[in-house]
């Protein structure tokens, strides 16, 4: 989560109010670290990350992960691959809206995000005690 899918889902939304065609690229844009000023940048940087959140569903369902408190990832829970399902889902269609270099299709595909991220942050993540994480 926080090395993929958290950062790839920060480009999507950046590009809610910033258009990503206007984003300077950085002075040195094979060493960027803000990926839209990167040599990939722009509405590539967006494109790149919806796949690489669609990508990184895969992982959420391989045996043996764990969540952030040692728990293992809940991949045998019914609800749990409906959840990665509706991330892919929105991954797919911030692609989409990506390519199309449209920020209206943007605003709809980083709501869908939102839709998918929260469905599963309200039953496993936002917990008030940490241990508690994916149960």
């Amino acid at each position: 989560m926080r090395g993929i899918i958290y950062p790839a889902s920060n480009i999507v939304f950046a590009a809610q109010s910033d258009d990503p065609a206007k984003f300077p690229e950085a002075k040195d844009p094979a060493a960027a670290t803000d990926l839209l000023a990167s040599s990939y940048g722009k509405w590539t940087a967006v494109e790149n990350s919806a796949l690489a959140m669609d990508e990184a569903a895969n992982l959420l369902i391989l045996p043996g992960r764990k969540c952030s408190n040692g728990i293992a990832v809940p991949i045998g829970n019914p609800d749990w691959p409906k959840f990665v399902q509706g991330l892919r889902d929105a991954a797919i269609l911030s692609y989409a809206a990506a390519q199309s270099k449209n920020q209206d299709k943007i605003l709809e595909a980083a709501d869908a995000l939102t839709n998918a991220c929260s469905a599963c942050h309200d039953k496993y993540r936002e917990k008030p005690n940490l241990a508690d994480r994916c149960k």
